[in-house]
């Protein structure tokens, strides 16, 4: 089962392993920076970093947004390439909704894709997120919490 943890003095150093395979390292943070924003970034206190873990093994990242005037976001899902291809990054975005749906202040989630990320598209509309629009550098998708 996937949970999504606190980023602690348990699990840091292993949050800080985490390796994306080559062709995904254009996609998203690597896990350092992922972990330095969150900690002194002016908006530390208003994401949070959680490890996305199997059991105590740390499997991910994923930063989940609270800032946004009228919606949530999730950016930085990340899994190490040595546990792809078994559906955490699935139960990872699933575990994100929950935690927005008990936040409970938005009725929406919003993410920003690359076009050329076509995995995560399809992870995304698998989850029921739908295209809402284009940007210079993203596609952006929606889902109703």
């Amino acid at each position: 089962m996937i949970k999504l943890r606190d980023i602690d003095e348990q699990n840091f150093e292993a949050c800080s392993e985490l390796m994306c395979t080559k062709e995904q390292c254009q996609f998203t943070n690597a896990p350092v920076w992922s972990l330095l924003q969150a900690a002194y970034s002016n908006l530390r206190d208003k994401t949070k970093l959680f490890a996305i873990c199997r059991g105590k093994t740390v499997v991910g990242l994923i930063r989940l947004d609270f800032h946004l005037p009228d919606c949530y976001e999730f950016t930085n899902l990340m899994i190490d390439q040595r546990w792809q291809r078994r559906g955490y990054a699935t139960c990872a975005v699933q575990a994100a909704l929950r935690v927005f749906r008990e936040d409970g202040k938005h009725s929406v989630v919003k993410i920003k894709v690359a076009p050329e990320n076509e995995a995560a598209i399809r992870l995304y509309e698998k989850l029921g997120f739908a295209c809402c629009g284009e940007s210079e550098h993203f596609v952006h998708f929606e889902c109703a919490l």
